[in-house]
């Protein structure tokens, strides 16, 4: 495992390189349109880096394949939260009639940042 000192010099994981790995083979998984692989990998990625909207906005773009609106839209706001110019992001955000100066309250989408992780799982515990 490779290790870092933070600003207080204690021994650090570099997480960056395990989530861009999940977020890799979530990519392939996706392109094998294995969505429920998808799912995982990108879940595992931003377990490691919930700041990355990249992560976020493939994960809205994979639950729209599947045809889950309801959980695409709250990630794909989710991304663009973190990041409003996020090109995928953007391009799913007129699919799913997310209207982009929509203000949403913080403490609601966390609220459904967590509950859509919830059914993801459920839905991913199905699916095996």
């Amino acid at each position: 495992m490779e290790q870092k000192l933070d600003k207080n010099n204690s021994v650090q994981p570099v997480l960056k390189k395990y989530a861009q790995r999940h977020y890799q083979r979530a990519i392939q998984y996706a392109n094998l349109a294995n969505w429920t692989r998808s799912v995982q990998e990108l879940r595992d990625a931003i377990k490691l880096e919930p700041q990355n909207s990249d992560y976020h906005a493939l994960l809205g773009v994979v639950h729209f394949q599947q045809n889950f609106p309801g959980m695409a839209t709250v990630y794909i706001r989710q991304a663009l939260k973190l990041n409003p110019q996020q090109p995928l992001a953007l391009k799913y955000a007129s699919k799913l009639n997310i209207k982009l100066n929509e203000n949403v309250d913080p403490r609601s989408m966390a609220t459904s940042v967590s509950i859509a992780a919830l059914l993801s799982l459920f839905i991913a515990r199905q699916h095996f």
